[in-house]
């Protein structure tokens, strides 16, 4: 597992796949929270690891796809790359959106009025927690699989 969160924390983005009504995934960019070098204040809150399972957050707009399409279906995939190694991980799991205030402000970064004029308590500033159920990832030249079967 060292090498996940090794991969997760470097990867410049998180690639985040959801479900839309008929059942067509789509992928959007997403800020990668757990990327300690970019979101130092995020160390410990953004990434939790227990055994083979990690939980991941992240923030986007309540009146994103993204937020509609996981109150329809929480099913979830988030991919984490460092493209130059050829290294990736694919998280897959349940994803829910967080509304408890106070938790939202935790996680509450300065430059973010650009996405969230109205701060904090911008009723359009959402925090999105994934929960893995399986952690599939290529490196050091063989596949690797934590929490799922093999395929």
């Amino acid at each position: 597992m060292n090498d996940v969160i090794s991969i997760i924390e470097k990867s410049k983005a998180a690639y985040f796949a959801s479900v839309d009504a008929e059942g067509k995934p789509e992928i959007r960019a997403l800020l990668n929270l757990c990327n300690p070098q970019k979101y130092k204040a995020l160390i410990g809150k953004s990434l939790i690891q227990d055994g083979e399972k990690v939980e991941l957050y992240f923030t986007t707009n309540t009146s994103s796809n993204k937020v509609t399409r996981i109150r329809n279906n929480p099913n979830v995939a988030v991919y984490f790359a460092e493209p130059d190694n050829f290294r990736g991980i694919c998280v897959s799991g349940k994803a829910e959106e967080i509304t408890d205030q106070k938790m939202k402000e935790s996680f509450w970064q300065r430059s973010w009025t650009m996405y969230y004029p109205l701060g904090k308590t911008d009723p359009d500033y959402a925090i999105i927690k994934v929960t893995s159920t399986k952690i599939e990832g290529w490196y050091n030249l063989a596949k690797h699989i934590f929490g799922g079967q093999n395929d």
